[in-house]
């Protein structure tokens, strides 16, 4: 039986043994989050999650730890409603140089003039958004 929705939400204390067993699963070292922190959540299961992380320079979205395109792109639109809703028109995030594929759907999301390369700086490539 496939799955008919994923469901983007705030995450809830329920969700934290699913978010620690996500995170586990990758090389992402663990930091501290804050608010908003969504979940994408198929059929009680957690399949993704998006938190903000404050680090000295900046105000940094990570981690972002999902397996399917649609998944990241589902969380991505859930952090932007909040943007909106809070008056953000637009933003501005990093990859890290090793997450290629990250980068790769990046870069076609440019091409269809939904991203702006920001280009290289520090061994992150930038982008920016506007908030629709």
């Amino acid at each position: 039986m496939r799955p008919t929705k994923t469901i983007y939400r705030f995450l809830e204390d329920k969700d934290r043994d699913q978010i620690t067993k996500l995170w586990n699963a990758t090389d992402i070292p663990k930091f501290p989050t804050s608010y908003p922190e969504i979940v994408a959540e198929r059929d009680g299961e957690i399949i993704g999650f998006l938190a903000i992380h404050h680090n000295q320079e900046c105000v940094l979205v990570e981690p972002m730890l999902c397996q399917g395109r649609a998944t990241y792109w589902g969380l991505w639109h859930a952090l932007e409603a909040i943007f909106k809703s809070i008056g953000v028109t637009n933003y501005s995030f990093r990859l890290e140089p090793h997450r290629v594929a990250h980068e790769r759907l990046a870069n076609s999301r440019v091409k269809k003039g939904e991203l702006r390369s920001l280009g290289y700086y520090k061994g992150y490539m930038w982008y920016e958004r506007a908030v629709a």
